[in-house]
């Protein structure tokens, strides 16, 4: 018999990581406030330019926006964001991505062949991160450095394989955003850009 997932995402982080909601919460919001305006302008911004990347890319190739996201979102995986842009335009204009992982190119070129390409995307990562692209403001894309202010630590791997760890995470972040009193999406951003200037921890 398998064993129960705890219930709620306070439980589940308490199973699986030893914190709750609140812990988290508590240090994604500490490092929000350490943003500076200009932080916090660029990550209002950065998912708002990635959707206008997706919109004229779509109008370029004939490819629908969902199509667009999906191609994108299959191709971050270790990927630079510059790199993964160029290797979407690449891949919908001439079918090749040379600069990007095989194996992500294969997946974006098999969600090419989908009547629902979102649901090509099995990770919960790349799903959430399609969905941003695509405008939703809720959904929170969890990279590598989305857990570790989550979670306070470096060994957030063994706690991201969890089942349920990354739905509690992002409740976390929506948690967090509430507080502030801007979108997660934004939360997100903008403390990725400070946990990448060695801000966080």
């Amino acid at each position: 018999m398998s064993k129960k997932i705890a219930a709620t995402p306070d439980a589940r982080l308490r199973e699986v990581a030893g914190t709750n909601v609140r812990a988290v919460a508590d240090r994604i919001v500490a490092t929000f406030k350490r943003a500076t305006p200009a932080n916090v302008e660029a990550g209002a911004r950065w998912y708002c330019e990635g959707e206008q990347f997706i919109d004229a890319l779509a109008a370029q190739t004939g490819r629908s926006r969902e199509s667009v996201a999906t191609v994108v979102a299959h191709l971050s995986p270790r990927t630079t964001w510059k790199r993964n842009l160029f290797g979407a335009t690449m891949l919908l204009t001439t079918g090749e991505a040379p600069t990007c992982i095989g194996t992500n190119v294969d997946r974006a070129r098999r969600s090419l062949l989908s009547d629902d390409p979102i649901n090509t995307l099995n990770g919960p990562k790349t799903r959430r991160f399609a969905l941003n692209l695509l405008g939703d403001r809720e959904a929170v894309t969890v990279d590598m450095w989305a857990a570790k202010i989550a979670l306070g630590h470096d060994d957030y791997e063994p706690v991201l394989t969890r089942a349920g760890a990354y739905d509690a995470i992002e409740h976390a972040y929506q948690v967090a955003a509430r507080r502030i009193g801007v979108d997660p999406v934004t939360v997100q951003a903008t403390t990725w850009i400070v946990a990448r200037n060695g801000r966080f921890l």
